[in-house]
């Protein structure tokens, strides 16, 4: 049995259990038919905190090859289908609903006096509410906050992306670890201060990478979605050029779907059926109980890395083609890729289980 990701043609839907002579090799999809759209889960307008109407925030995606973006204002929510009249197309460019639910959680410790629990909220029906006066949620931890909003989303008809956890240094590691499995979360942010790489202060407190807090999460035997998007709020022309705005086009998913409706984008989120970016396209993405397998599409004389990954963040192999294969064993625990190319661009897939 073997799942396919290429071009137009073929998919993976929910995640089933092989077992080869005995060895459990690796939790694989079934196969379905679909192709990639390209898509942003995470943008403001002048409804929250960005810089121009909503509408302006829409035309941007649409003519800057986009398939659709989702509208996640602060405590705001959007009405998607006067935007769609405008905008959407069949199979060509879909706007979707949901919000940034603005969370955040008292600690007296922490510079501020709180911490930033900030989850969005993909494709519900209606306002969810944070925890608290003005936000702020007192006597509770951050994971207990997760719990209680990713439930309120889900009564909504959404999907909860955990947002930035290394905003003003916000969200330990534990309380990432009762998240529910397919829990969506941002891999990547093109915000300029939410500090993807991580870091260590003064005293040699380490705050991790996001990459390395989904290792961590992984190796426990934890599955979640690894999401790049923009963050985005600054839109204005005159400030293409400025690197500490909050621009556009920094980060996105491809997500393998049967059409593009609310209805088959929402259902690929849930069951990971996507690849996150800052640049590089792939042309083929393949698991099967023996071999992870993808093909890059070439841009240029760029050159490649691709980098399997499994337990505790461990690089397992590597590869310089632009056809890189590994062979599973069946001791990886997980196994994911990281691609990256001479110019700084990055793809990373999802994870799949890989136990005896």
């Amino acid at each position: 049995m073997r799942t396919r990701w290429r071009g137009p043609g073929a998919s993976r839907v929910m995640p089933c259990v092989v077992a080869l002579g005995g060895v459990l090799a690796a939790e694989v999809p079934a196969a379905a038919q679909g192709r990639w759209f390209k898509g942003n889960t995470h943008a403001h307008s002048l409804n929250s905190d960005g810089d121009v109407p909503v509408d302006e925030v829409v035309r941007w995606y649409r003519t800057h090859g986009y398939h659709f973006t989702f509208i996640t204002e602060h405590e705001y929510f959007t009405d998607v289908a006067p935007l769609n009249a405008l905008f959407a197309a069949a199979n060509r460019f879909l706007v979707l609903a949901g919000q940034e639910v603005t969370q955040r959680v008292e600690d007296r410790s922490h510079p501020g006096g709180a911490r930033q629990a900030h989850v969005n909220a993909l494709g519900t029906n209606r306002l969810v509410l944070p925890l608290g006066e003005r936000n702020l949620a007192t006597g509770m931890s951050i994971a207990a906050t997760f719990a209680r909003n990713g439930q309120a989303i889900r009564d909504a008809g959404g999907i909860m992306q955990v947002n930035h956890p290394n905003f003003l240094w916000s969200v330990p590691l534990a309380d990432m670890m009762d998240l529910p499995d397919s829990t969506l979360f941002e891999l990547w942010n093109g915000h300029p201060i939410v500090y993807n790489l991580g870091g260590t202060d003064s005293t040699g407190h380490v705050m991790p990478s996001t990459e390395a807090r989904w290792d961590s999460i992984l190796s426990r035997g934890k599955l979640l979605f690894g999401v790049a998007d923009d963050d985005s709020h600054s839109f204005r022309p005159e400030d293409a050029g400025n690197p500490d705005l909050a621009r556009p086009g920094r980060g996105w998913i491809w997500v393998r779907a049967d059409t593009l409706s609310p209805t088959a984008i929402l259902d690929a989120l849930r069951r990971g059926d996507f690849y996150s970016s800052t640049g590089i396209v792939l042309r083929d993405l393949r698991v099967s109980p023996g071999e992870y397998r993808l093909e890059i599409t070439p841009a240029g004389d760029r050159r490649y890395l691709t980098e399997f990954i499994g337990h505790g963040g461990r690089v397992l192999a590597t590869s310089t083609t632009l056809r890189p294969v590994y062979r599973i064993t069946g001791n990886e625990g997980y196994v994911r890729a990281r691609v990256s190319d001479s110019s700084g661009r990055m793809a990373w897939t999802q994870a799949v289980r890989v136990r005896r």
